[in-house]
């Protein structure tokens, strides 16, 4: 009896939680979503800086690292590029060989993106302190979010 109590109670509580995990995500705002997109466009590096809020010592410190960081982040974005135009020029139905290379392609420059992260955040927490480096990382992870959306739509 005290199973069947145990049990009913566990299924009672989970049937209390599905309404919260049956709740989609919020939607974003698409004009604050837009206006993001526009001022990353414009200038990367004053979006990031205006969200890092730093001070003008930190200010100092931090530009040159992001600078760099930004020049490899091209080069792997210029990369990712041509292969996504590569896939889309093959229409609907690519082949295995040409589904393979593009997976691998794909892995790889998540990959090589995940890299760069690790290779700038030791960098950038120097220059601005964990707190910073970590508001950073999700201030990058939202730009590729964004840019990752309009890729696929």
């Amino acid at each position: 009896m005290k199973k069947f109590a145990a049990l009913s109670a566990l299924c009672l509580s989970l049937t209390a939680a599905l309404p919260a995990f049956a709740d989609p995500a919020p939607v974003p705002d698409t004009a604050q979503a837009q206006s993001l997109r526009d001022a990353v466009r414009a200038d990367r590096k004053g979006v990031v800086l205006k969200a890092l809020a730093l001070d003008e010592a930190q200010t100092k410190k931090f530009v040159p690292i992001y600078e760099a960081y930004e020049r490899e982040l091209a080069t792997l974005n210029r990369q990712f590029t041509r292969m996504s135009v590569e896939y889309v020029q093959i229409g609907e139905k690519p082949n295995n060989a040409q589904s393979k290379y593009f997976s691998r392609g794909y892995l790889g420059y998540v990959d090589a993106e995940q890299k760069l992260y690790k290779k700038y955040h030791p960098r950038v927490v120097k220059a601005i302190g964990e707190v910073g480096a970590a508001r950073f990382l999700s201030v990058e992870r939202r730009i590729r979010a964004l840019q990752d959306y309009d890729l696929w739509i």
